[in-house]
């Protein structure tokens, strides 16, 4: 009987990896922005420029670390895949804004693609930084926390298990 409950049917093994992939998503997403709170207050920034930059770097930094660190408790292989839902969600907003057509005129709003998603126009006014904040965050945070992952997966070897009854040693 504990050995129906230790064992992983294949049943449960798509469930699981659900499980994991939103524990990645999370990982990626999330939990960056909880540490890099703590840095925000000990570093503050007081321009639009200072604070994208310092987002930029923080993001990386912060969600590679997360994806390596995930990656060696969990050994999952969902953790690279992360990436894929938050690069959907910059495609929703990215590839429509850049469909259209420029706007040439005098009183037309918008700098244009690169200002809007790169953080670049939040120097010149504050409501172009709504696409970089909501989408182009969450894609530099999944990307990076997944290439750590990957990165991970090459470098840690995996846990040989050996057997509690015939030690090795003997």
């Amino acid at each position: 009987m504990a050995d129906a409950i230790i064992a992983n049917p294949p049943k449960s093994r798509p469930l699981r990896a659900a499980g994991l992939f939103v524990l990645d998503l999370l990982g990626a997403v999330l939990v960056p922005a909880i540490l890099e709170s703590t840095i925000w207050r000990i570093l503050p920034a007081h321009s639009a420029f200072a604070i994208v930059v310092k987002q930029w770097w923080l993001d990386v930094i912060v969600a590679a670390f997360m994806g390596f660190m995930m990656y060696r408790v969990w050994r999952s292989g969902t953790s690279k895949w992360a990436w894929v839902l938050p690069a959907l969600w910059f495609a929703f907003r990215a590839l429509p804004y850049a469909m259209r057509p420029p706007a040439r005129g005098v009183f037309s709003g918008g700098n244009g693609f690169w200002d809007d998603f790169s953080g670049a126009g939040c120097s010149t006014e504050v409501v172009s930084c709504r696409n970089f904040f909501a989408f182009t965050v969450p894609l530099t945070r999944s990307v990076s926390y997944s290439a750590s992952a990957f990165l991970a997966s090459r470098l840690i070897k995996p846990v040989l298990q050996t057997d509690a009854r015939h030690p090795s040693n003997e």
